[in-house]
């Protein structure tokens, strides 16, 4: 369901000897939408000069694309363990040869980049167009003035336009240009300091979850922390973490995108150790979308097409970082959940914290959060230490924007009927509900600077998680099976098994009222918190069990027939 919502883009200028961010603006064709981006004003942005003609001007244009409902259809049965395609994921080069820019529409984006005369460079699928020009040539492609604007917090001018339109001549032909009146909130990553003792230690966390000090072996196995907001880490850092609590001596394999040793951040330090304490002796990327470019909003957009734009990709990937989900507009969050939809169907598993905010109440209304609330990832949500009680600040509800995906309507029809869900109005009973799993999120340990550190939120819970999962993947790969890829179906088919209840404790915010953990799946832990000893046997098997009862249910239809 993608609309035209047109949105222009975002790169790295000049002003007066200023690094900022520049934003340029389509004319010709107002763009329509059910969301937009925030106004300037509202998120402390204020005018202060015309841009500069020659300042450099960069956006990306998103290119319709062919054949992307096939892709959902081929993930969806690929990540069925009942399906007898289950784990059968196709190559990046084969959903770039099978899902790509429709043609016509690609010949008419690059007829109207050439015509202008700007520089550009197609994505692998050429479902998008990364362009450079400077603001002069913009302005004859958009014919929209572009400003300076200052922020009254962020020390970093941006440029940008207030209108919303997109050229006449490539209009039918994109789903958005992203940026030219993107106006950043404040971001939102989900770890605080706290002054409380650690308890959740590697030590803890493998015996609470039965890990058994379990130490990955086959080079197959890779797992990602993804960094936005200028979040980076300190090797050192990692290294001590590691040293201190036993741990394999692992230095992060490799670092895409920027990463500044000297000025680590509470966020990417956190992610990083943790992520090393339940993924043991895992190959571990660092993935860094921080530029000036995003100024103030982790674009996750940017950081799925340097992830969906290469082969070699890790299997697994930890996201600590949301957005309001009304704050995004819908036809970028549809098009971010295609890029979600590739990872998947490629074998990628994308863990997301699901906040920090408990339901988010919002003038007297629950306010989901993105991108946890995708049908496409697995949210993970947060407990308290005794691994009984959901931590009241965990993220969890319902989609406005994602419909309720089919693996999970069983485990919500379920909760919803159990007595213990608040009145209906407070949420859409039929969007994508979240968490799926949840796991600590209190009292976590972790080095900054040298100094031993402890910190809270859902931002501890997913990298913990994620590390779990990766070394499910090579308990997989060491039995010459694939990686788990898109994990939701198989979570909500496991039906409890493999998981600790979270049954006591709920997740309220301001005047609103939260959702009650409860015996199984609930919006406040999800399934709940991983015991690894059954969980590995359940995902080695998982296939082959239900595929040994699907051809016993086709041999009894048969039977049947022929008897009767």
């Amino acid at each position: 369901s993608n609309n035209n919502n047109n949105k222009a883009l975002i790169m790295d200028v000049s002003v007066a000897g200023k690094s900022v961010v520049l934003l340029l603006v389509c004319a010709c064709v107002s763009a329509s939408s059910s969301s937009s981006w925030a106004s300037p004003s509202s998120q402390g942005w204020t005018k202060v000069a015309k841009a500069n003609g020659n300042d450099s001007v960069g956006f990306t244009v998103a290119i319709k694309q062919d054949n992307i409902d096939w892709l959902e259809s081929f993930l969806l049965r690929v990540s069925d363990p009942s399906n007898p395609s289950y784990g059968e994921y196709m190559t990046m080069n084969d959903i770039w040869a099978n899902v790509h820019g429709n043609a016509q529409s690609v010949s008419s984006v690059v007829a109207f980049l050439e015509n202008h005369g700007a520089s550009y460079s197609l994505t692998q699928d050429k479902s998008f167009a990364v362009v450079q020009t400077n603001v002069e040539t913009a302005t004859a492609m958009f014919g929209s003035e572009f400003h300076v604007y200052d922020h009254s917090t962020l020390n970093a001018p941006i440029v940008r336009t207030e209108e919303d339109v997109v050229p006449a001549a490539i209009a039918d032909h994109i789903d958005f240009i992203f940026g030219h009146n993107y106006f950043a909130p404040m971001p939102r990553s989900y770890l605080q300091k706290t002054e409380n003792p650690g308890v959740v230690d590697p030590s803890f966390i493998n015996q609470a979850y039965n890990l058994n000090e379990y130490t990955a072996t086959n080079p197959r196995t890779t797992q990602a922390i993804a960094g936005f907001l200028k979040q980076y880490f300190s090797e050192e850092d990692l290294a001590m973490f590691q040293r201190e609590h036993n741990l394999p001596i692992k230095p992060i394999a490799k670092i895409e995108g920027v990463n500044i040793d000297s000025l680590p951040g509470i966020e990417a330090s956190a992610d990083v150790q943790i992520i090393a304490a339940t993924g043991r002796n895992v190959s571990t990327w660092f993935i860094s979308t921080s530029s000036e470019v995003n100024n103030g909003q982790e674009d996750f957009l940017a950081w799925l097409l340097s992830l969906n734009n290469r082969t070699d990709s890790p299997w697994v990937h930890s996201v600590s970082y949301g957005d309001v989900e009304s704050s995004i507009p819908d036809s970028y969050k549809f098009r971010v959940e295609q890029e979600f939809i590739k990872l998947g169907a490629s074998g990628r598993s994308v863990l997301v914290s699901a906040g920090d905010s408990g339901v988010s109440c919002t003038n007297g209304v629950f306010s989901p959060d993105w991108p946890t609330s995708s049908k496409y990832v697995t949210s993970v949500g947060g407990t308290l230490t005794d691994d009984m009680t959901v931590w009241s600040s965990g993220g969890g509800g319902f989609s406005n924007t994602f419909a309720q995906p089919q693996y999970q309507q069983d485990a919500v029809n379920t909760f919803l009927s159990s007595g213990n869900a608040p009145p209906t109005n407070f949420f859409n009973v039929s969007g994508r509900a979240y968490p799926d799993i949840s796991a600590f999120s209190v009292d976590c340990t972790f080095v900054f600077n040298g100094t031993n550190s402890v910190g809270w939120g859902t931002s501890c819970s997913a990298p913990m998680y994620a590390g779990i999962f990766s070394v499910l993947n090579d308990v997989r790969f060491n039995a010459g099976k694939g990686p788990l890829g898109f994990l939701n179906p198989l979570l909500y088919s496991l039906r409890s098994q493999g998981f600790n209840d979270i049954t006591k404790g709920s997740n309220p915010h301001g005047v609103c009222p939260g959702f009650n953990a409860t015996t199984g799946w609930d919006p406040a832990s999800g399934w709940g918190s991983p015991n690894f000893a059954l969980l590995k046997d359940l995902v080695l098997n998982a296939a082959s069990v239900n595929r040994s009862v699907w051809v016993y249910m086709i041999a009894f239809l048969l039977f049947g027939m022929f008897y009767y």
